[in-house]
């Protein structure tokens, strides 16, 4: 398990894609707007303490808007994007997160609306094993 940084990157000749990838070394953090079409827009960075777990969390999150797996590129919008990466049930540290986008109310209520499907599945999945293990327990008590 390598620790790393998971970022959320944006162009501005790619309007609607984001790009998701990692690295091992802290990236530098942007000091202001970038209109540069070919320069990357960091938008969302966050540690780690498993890099691939991470990244595998947040292409599974985003997998209906996958265009490339290799490269890390989702066809979706920046919020929704961060939103997945910050909803991941993994302990991570947010490190930057884009000053325009961080005023952005529709951030918030989409990872709580994402953190909230993640509980519902978990107890879900809880409930079936539980319900397994008592009719294991009639079965093995009972006989039936």
């Amino acid at each position: 398990m390598q620790a790393g940084y998971l970022i959320v990157e944006t162009r501005v000749d790619r309007p609607g894609f984001v790009r998701i990838h990692g690295t091992d070394h802290q990236p530098s953090l942007p000091t202001g707007p970038t209109q540069e079409p070919d320069l990357p827009r960091i938008c969302y960075v966050a540690s780690f303490a498993s890099l691939d777990v991470a990244l595998m969390h947040a292409h599974t999150a985003l997998r209906r808007c996958t265009i490339d797996v290799e490269a890390g590129l989702y066809q979706t919008d920046p919020v929704t994007a961060i939103a997945a990466v910050d909803a991941i049930d993994l302990d991570h540290r947010p490190v930057y997160l884009n000053p325009d986008l961080a005023a952005d109310p529709k951030l918030s209520a989409e990872t709580e609306r994402r953190r909230q499907r993640r509980r519902r599945i978990n107890r879900f999945f809880n409930g079936v094993g539980v319900a397994a293990i008592i009719l294991l327990l009639l079965k093995l008590f009972l006989g039936i």
